[in-house]
């Protein structure tokens, strides 16, 4: 079960959570101590979203982490955008059913156990719909910063030194590796675009 986080409650509590106003230009990251972009050898784009959620859910839990919470940068909703195909209607029916609305731009707190499930459902969302917010996840104790892109790579910020070792010591025993081609890019797609993106 996912829990609800009022927005204005989130930046009281999380302070270093990333956000931006983007018609006054104005935008706000937490300085890092360390930035990776992580990934998974996967050869098609409905398996990286299975390997994904479990690869996240590994890291997670081998690090420590007993909970994460996800917040949008900006203070569109997490359902603003509708898309017809099936993995993005289940992933908006698997939020409704956790009874995010329409217009619920706060944060999502998500145990551990859950962040495997809720990945998956991220990853189709933040893949398939342009309108949708750039979603961030932090720590209780604001050691990390993670957010997927739309190509499904992990873009993962350490904040200080011990947690940047953890990272370093706990990868190898998950899938997941560093991608060093200095720019992320569609794996997926003989065109090179990503198929079913759609914005409103």
């Amino acid at each position: 079960m996912l829990i609800k986080l009022k927005r204005s409650d989130c930046f009281d509590q999380y302070p270093k959570f990333p956000w931006s106003i983007e018609y006054r230009n104005k935008h706000f990251f937490p300085e890092t101590y360390n930035r990776y972009v992580l990934t998974l050898p996967s050869k098609t784009v409905k398996s990286y979203a299975k390997e994904l959620a479990v690869a996240l859910l590994s890291l997670m839990q081998s690090m420590g982490y007993e909970k994460l919470v996800f917040l949008g940068d900006s203070t569109v909703a997490w359902l603003h955008q509708q898309n017809d195909y099936k993995p993005v209607r289940e992933a908006v029916a698997y939020l409704t059913g956790n009874k995010v609305s329409k217009t619920f731009n706060g944060g999502l707190i998500v145990n551990t156990d859950e962040i495997g499930e809720f990945a998956k459902h991220l990853f189709w969302l933040v893949r398939c719909n342009a309108a949708f917010p750039n979603v961030h996840a932090m720590d209780e104790g604001e050691h990390i910063i993670i957010s997927l892109c739309k190509y499904g790579n992990i873009h993962f910020y350490t904040l200080d030194e011990a947690t940047d070792n953890l990272l370093k010591e706990q990868l190898p025993s998950v899938e997941l590796y560093f991608l060093n081609t200095g720019t992320c890019y569609e794996r997926f797609g003989k065109k090179r675009h990503i198929a079913h993106r759609e914005t409103v």
